[in-house]
């Protein structure tokens, strides 16, 4: 039996590309597995907030995600330029859309990475004060005194003032916070 290049050819070129497609979203899975395990491990030695793993984790699975799928496509034949500006026309429909909620969204993302408060502190929002539960990336939930749960947009947390009852300082007393006996006082003392 004799083996025809064109033959050959034609039975590679047939379904080669899919099989490269398909090859490629096997090795980008795996790919993705071993970077997310390595951000997570690397965080968690850095004892990132728990809060932060999640959402770098996430922001990087959407990125990936979002790669592999152009790349696909390119080896697949679809024009990824097409598909960019009809991704962007519906994403800027889309986030004029709930452009409240993203704004909670990015002001949750902030108070992530800038930790002006803990889970734990005792703050005080506009006219809500409690200890704080959660720090989500739409809301913070509050506990009040009156053991009331709370939840306060994130949005106005980073636009309102914040006042952070567990950092206050108490006034201190003067000296070593004992009454200082004058010179009369010492001078009975002494005779």
């Amino acid at each position: 039996m004799t083996l025809d290049p064109s033959a050959l050819g034609t039975l590679l070129g047939g379904g080669w590309i899919e099989a490269q497609a398909l090859l490629f979203l096997i090795v980008s899975f795996v790919g993705m597995r071993l970077a997310l395990n390595w951000t997570g491990s690397a965080m968690r030695r850095a004892r990132v907030d728990l809060g932060t793993q999640i959402l770098v984790k996430r922001g990087l699975l959407i990125a990936w995600l979002i790669m592999t799928l152009l790349v696909v496509l390119g080896i697949l034949g679809v024009n990824p330029a097409g598909l960019l500006a009809i991704a962007g026309a519906v994403g800027l429909a889309f986030s004029l859309a709930i452009q409240d909620i993203l704004k909670n969204f990015f002001s949750g993302v902030y108070l992530l990475l800038e930790r002006p408060f803990r889970v734990g502190d005792t703050i005080r929002v506009k006219d809500q004060l409690g200890v704080v539960e959660n720090i989500g990336v739409r809301t913070t939930l509050l506990r009040t005194t009156d053991d009331v749960l709370v939840l306060v947009p994130n949005a106005t947390v980073f636009g309102e003032v914040v006042t952070n009852h567990t950092y206050a300082h108490p006034a201190e007393p003067e000296g070593d916070g004992h009454k200082q006996p004058n010179q009369a006082e010492t001078t009975q003392t002494r005779a």
